[in-house]
């Protein structure tokens, strides 16, 4: 009998973990600033980096927040530099660094959710974002929701400086009293004196001191002019003409106000009326102050004067007008001056929508923006482009968000992103994690108009879960249109009343993603990111953070695509335990977007607390087997 043997050589596809566990980068930056907070992969000419976040940067007075870059070509040091310095100076307090996002054609930005305006003695927190080129050069500045205060004045005072005027150090008093009320800055008030009796002159201009304690200062060294006449016509027409030019320092869209304060009938009181018109057709307010200690002292009528007075001033006279017994009386109308002048109402004023707390953006046509802390913190968007801006009103959500419960603080735009449905439609996606308690996520579509049409609404399921304070759009098979729509309840508990976290399919009923089964808090779907095609099969993936397992150790999970859906089975967990025995809150930040390390395989940038790691993708292993027929 003959045997033949035959021998068949299969490839066997025997696969290992996709991640490589054994080699992490971990590049390490100051923890208290939460260095980690936020990361973004980034290449610039060639040389390939991980930009991080670190919104608590600064000293205990300014934390202004910064921004690191970490080399990924340099594989003996693993620290960062502060790369952002010469933005972040000017960030006083702001937090910079709390959102992390490409540009829409080259570089990326950065906000500072938490950046205040000043406005008198109030501070807004209207949030300010920074576009930046790839070569860490700032090119603008976009601050959407920012409105100029009602205390943006130009504010000048037309002092009588004649013999009468006596004492003159109570008057020096007044000025030095007035002026310390105003809050004086570029973006504020600015004052410019001008004092006259026969004749007039320019005691400072409105862009000479841009601080309050500098014009309190230089009111202590005005010297009494003097002077046999009170030409008040010829001070006012100048004061109209000149102090309040551009060329002295006043500014487009300033209010104007005038504040005369005089003792005596002018004497060229016949020309008043042309001065006044020229005030009026420059927009001029004019308060006018009476001081009748001349009169007093002499025991004679003011009552010519007065009425001169009440003319000057800009109606009504009960608004606009003051009289006062003598030069000392001046300081008891301190208040009522700066009380009056801080309430003059224009177009300058805040709409209560431009209030808010953080800043949300997705890159689309231009950037839509989450408006948390807007309309009460009940929240809202906005669409900033190259048109222009779109900010819908608090009605035009009203649908989903019955104005009944406008101080619920539903925190609608905590997130927002877009999806591209049916024939290539695009629809926006918000969220309100605090919506009833229990959340909620709508997708809309906004006119040119500013008009939303609401077309689905989806509501989490249990109280305090945070449903709809993490969303990501997954277009799986990368054919322009979106797939899946994820949304994240992170403080979802579940067993053992644990913080597990829970992330749904928000296009189909009842899917969820599964995460590890273990009584424990989690956070699960803290961070969520895709990943264009981690194992080369032509579909996108995907990596969900939950940076509270493990004693807060953190995880992060990696979700592999299928035609057009996330397989719900994790195909790998990594703890943050296994690349390094400190780390903490790993997986707090997410992206995967570029090949670091030149390999042609989608590296990962993971943030933790006081880290930030890199994660290389290891190809699968295969095992050749042979197979004998005999």
């Amino acid at each position: 009998m003959h045997y033949f043997t035959i021998c068949l050589s299969l490839l066997g596809l025997c696969e290992c973990f996709n991640i490589d566990v054994k080699r992490p980068r971990i590049f390490s930056g100051p923890e208290d600033a939460l260095f980690g907070f936020s990361v973004l992969q980034h290449e610039n000419n060639g040389e390939k980096s991980i930009l991080v976040g670190a919104p608590w940067d600064g000293p205990q007075n300014n934390k202004k927040g910064d921004i690191y870059k970490c080399i990924v070509g340099d594989e003996i040091n693993s620290n960062c530099e502060n790369a952002f310095q010469n933005v972040s100076r000017n960030f006083k307090n702001s937090h910079l660094g709390m959102t992390l996002t490409p540009a829409a054609s080259d570089g990326f930005l950065a906000c500072a959710p938490l950046w205040s305006q000043e406005c008198g003695t109030s501070l807004f927190s209207t949030g300010i974002c920074a576009s930046v080129t790839n070569d860490m050069e700032p090119k603008d500045i976009i601050a959407p929701t920012a409105q100029r205060c009602t205390t943006y004045m130009d504010i000048v005072i037309v002092l009588d400086g004649s013999n009468s005027i006596y004492p003159w150090y109570e008057v020096q008093n007044f000025l030095s009293n007035i002026l310390s009320k105003f809050h004086i800055s570029p973006e504020q008030m600015q004052v410019g004196v001008l004092q006259y009796g026969e004749i007039s002159v320019h005691e400072w201009s409105l862009r000479d001191y841009q601080t309050t304690q500098d014009v309190v200062e230089a009111a202590k060294n005005i010297s009494r002019q003097e002077g046999r006449e009170t030409r008040t016509a010829y001070a006012i027409q100048m004061a109209c003409t000149e102090a309040f030019s551009p060329d002295r320092g006043a500014r487009e869209g300033a209010t104007k106000v005038m504040i005369v304060v005089t003792d005596g009938e002018s004497h060229d009181g016949e020309e008043l009326p042309e001065s006044l018109a020229e005030c009026e057709k420059r927009n001029i307010t004019r308060y006018a102050i009476a001081v009748l200690g001349h009169y007093s002292r002499r025991q004679q009528d003011p009552e010519t004067f007065i009425n001169e007075i009440k003319y000057i001033a800009s109606d009504p006279d009960e608004k606009y007008f003051f009289n006062v017994t003598d030069e000392a009386a001046l300081n008891d109308i301190v208040d009522a001056l700066g009380n009056r002048i801080f309430s003059l109402e224009g177009t300058l004023g805040y709409n209560e929508s431009a209030f808010l707390m953080e800043i949300r953006l997705h890159k689309i046509d231009g950037i839509l923006f989450g408006m948390v802390g807007a309309y009460d913190w009940e929240g809202g968007v906005l669409m900033e482009s190259k048109e222009g801006q779109l900010k819908p009103s608090r009605e035009a959500f009203e649908k989903e968000f019955p104005l009944e419960l406008k101080n619920h603080a539903a925190y609608l735009g905590y997130t927002v992103s877009s999806v591209v449905v049916g024939n290539y439609r695009r629809l926006y996606v918000a969220g309100a994690p605090r919506f009833k308690h229990k959340g909620k996520v709508i997708l809309f579509d906004l006119t040119p108009e500013g008009d939303v049409i609401i077309t689905q609404a989806l509501n989490g399921e249990q109280i305090g879960s945070y449903f709809g304070s993490e969303v990501c759009v997954v277009d799986v098979d990368q054919d322009g249109k979106t797939d899946i729509l994820l949304i994240a309840a992170p403080m979802f508990l579940g067993a053992g009343n644990k913080e597990t976290g829970k992330v749904y399919d928000g296009f189909v009923t009842n899917g969820t993603l599964h995460s590890q089964k273990k009584e424990q808090d989690a956070r699960f779907g803290y961070a969520m990111a895709v990943a264009p095609d981690l194992n080369h099969d032509g579909f996108a993936d995907l990596l969900v953070g939950a940076p509270l397992e493990d004693d807060h150790q953190g995880a992060l999970y990696i979700y592999h695509g299928d035609e057009y859906y996330i397989i719900p089975q994790y195909k790998q967990r990594i703890p943050g335990s296994s690349l390094s025995a400190g780390l903490q809150y790993f997986g707090r930040s997410l992206s995967a977007l570029l090949d670091l390390d030149g390999d042609e395989l989608l590296d990962l940038a993971v943030g933790a607390q006081g880290t930030a790691v890199l994660l290389k993708y290891s190809m699968p292993h295969y095992s050749l087997v042979f197979l004998c027929i005999i």
